[in-house]
This record gives C-alpha cells, sequence and structure tokens, in this order.
C-alpha cells in the first residue's frame, strides 16, 4: 500500500527550508542532531523537534525615518468579508481565515507563536505546508523551535506568514517583521493580530501597539499595508483582563454589559449632537480600531521593483 499524505510537514521535507542560526548555512541532520554545513553548530533533535533557538548577538536597527501620519489617513479600516465556516482555531477568526481562502495549492505558511499547533488541523487539510514555530513546548510542540527575531529559515521560503496574538509578546516586533519580510517570497503576504488595549499577560507583554504602531512596525519593516481593522472589542477585552476565572465571572459579564450599554449609548448621543451642530459624526470603524482590545492586519511583501 501506498503512504497516505497526512498534509503534515516532516523534519525531512523542512530540512531543505532551514538555516543555522547562526551562521546562516544550511543545516545537515545527524542522528539526533541538526549541524551547520561546517560542523561548527550543532542542535539537538527531541522527539522529532529540533531545537534552533538563537536570539539575534547584538539588536541591530537600522531603518529610514517613518511617520505613519499621512497613511493612517488613507488606510482602510474595515476587515474583509469573513469566511463562515466552523471549527476555527483559537485566534484564527473568520476574518483572518479569509485572507489565505480555503485552497492551499501547496503554499508553504508559516506561524509564529504556534503554542499547541492548533491552526494545523484547519491549514493541512486544505493543501497548505504548514509550519508552526515557538520558544515554548505545549501539547505536540511546534515543528521547529525558533525565536521570531532570528528565524532559522532560508530567505523567501514562505508564501505565508502569520503571527496572532504574539507581536506584544516580543522583545523587538521590527526586529520581527524584518524576519518576516526576508522569509517571505515576493508578492507575499503576513496576516495576523496583535494586543492593544489588554493587560500584561502570559509572562511577558512588552509591546501592546496601537494601529498606529502597527503601521509604522510594518511599514518600517518594508511591508505594504493594505487595511488594520478592531477585531476584539474593549467592550470584551477590558473585562475580560480584570475578571478572569469562574470565581470572577460575575464581575465579568457586570462589567461587560455595563460597557457595552455605555458605548451604545455615548456613540449615538454623541452623534446626535454633533448633527444637530453642524459637526462631523464620529468615524465608529476608527474609534472600534483607537479602542480595540485587539488589532488585526493584512499586509504584503513588495515585488521585486516595488517600493514598500
Amino acid at each position: 500500500m501506498g503512504m497516505i499524505d497526512t498534509g503534515i510537514v516532516t523534519l525531512d521535507e523542512l530540512l531543505p527550508r532551514l538555516r543555522c542560526p547562526r551562521s546562516f548555512q544550511s543545516l545537515e541532520r545527524e542522528g539526533d542532531e541538526l549541524r551547520s554545513a561546517d560542523g561548527r553548530f550543532r542542535y539537538p533533535i527531541v522527539d522529532g523537534v529540533p531545537d534552533l533557538r538563537q536570539p539575534p548577538a547584538r539588536l541591530q536597527v537600522d531603518l529610514p525615518w517613518y511617520e505613519p501620519w499621512e497613511d493612517l489617513e488613507s488606510l482602510s479600516l474595515d476587515p474583509p468579508e469573513p469566511m463562515r465556516a466552523s471549527g476555527l482555531p483559537s485566534h484564527l477568526d473568520g476574518w483572518l481565515a479569509s485572507v489565505p481562502g480555503t485552497v492551499g495549492d501547496g503554499r508553504w505558511i508559516v506561524e509564529i507563536g504556534c503554542g499547541e499547533r492548533q491552526c494545523e488541523g484547519w491549514f493541512a487539510p486544505r493543501g497548505f505546508r504548514y509550519v508552526g514555530t515557538d520558544v515554548d513546548r505545549r501539547g505536540p510542540g511546534p515543528h521547529v523551535m525558533a525565536d521570531a527575531h532570528n528565524l532559522p529559515f532560508c530567505d523567501e521560503s514562505f508564501d505565508l506568514y502569520t503571527s496572532m496574538a504574539v507581536y506584544e509578546h516580543l522583545v523587538a516586533p521590527v526586529v520581527a517583521a524584518r524576519e518576516a519580510l526576508r522569509v517571505l517570497r515576493p508578492g507575499g503576504t503576513f496576516f495576523g493580530s496583535a494586543a492593544f488595549v489588554f493587560g500584561f499577560h502570559d509572562r511577558a507583554s512588552f509591546h501592546h501597539m496601537t494601529h498606529a504602531g502597527l503601521l509604522w512596525t510594518l511599514r518600517s519593516a518594508g511591508f505594504q499595508v493594505s487595511r488594520m481593522w478592531a477585531d476584539w472589542p474593549y467592550t470584551k477585552s477590558i473585562p475580560q483582563m480584570s475578571f478572569r476565572g469562574v470565581q470572577a465571572l460575575p464581575w465579568h459579564v457586570a462589567t461587560r454589559a455595563f460597557l457595552s450599554a455605555m458605548e451604545w449609548s455615548f456613540t449615538r448621543s454623541s452623534n446626535l449632537a454633533r448633527r444637530a451642530l453642524g459637526r462631523r459624526v464620529l468615524d465608529l470603524r476608527a474609534r472600534r480600531v483607537e479602542t480595540a482590545g485587539s488589532v488585526s492586519f493584512i499586509a504584503r511583501k513588495p515585488e521585486s521593483g516595488e517600493s514598500g
């Protein structure tokens, strides 16, 4: 009988796309290790998962000066048409799932901060070549343990790069975004989300970014940004960050109901007053993004010859 293709990427398939995070040479498998082509660096493979975590030796950032204000004026704050599907994994909502679509056609996608690799069950059966990375091992673990600031992948290895609720946990998001640009092929897509109005969580919250901060990060790294939108309103994020656990459920529910009622009444009454005074009404899309618990985005690596 022939082998059944489960869609799950194996280490042997991934190996040609890997590179040493220290020497940037190709990697070769030798028993339960990966070693750099010159043999200087070796990395253990534990239960089939290579540990290629290696932060940059120095933080080196040389970027042209960029201020996002003009681009913010023209940035689309409307989400894409959502995918109507059940069984979406954590953090991959219908809006984000609509970006790559449901037909993988063999496209390679890397997820940064994959956690328990829940997205593999969504992407792999649909023909995507899914690769999950993380700095921790939970559940089945990632395909590769890796640092987002220094990815162990060759240039232009992926068609899609996603990071959902992770960039707020990175020490230097713009460095990670430049790595995203490097490992994407020209024309490749970066889609994901990052927290804004939410509390310190998961041991290390470094940079909760506004949509302006996200735009600056992505544009400074060289991406073209097509749209951003609020995927989690503050009326939900504040109760969740403030009242956690079963014992806090009554306060969570009450706070969420109160904030939702206050937001509805404020925006409606404010716009009634603005119309009466002949002033411009509130842009509710902008307000949702500017107060969002989390902001989602779609960005693209320019084709050769295009500007970022």
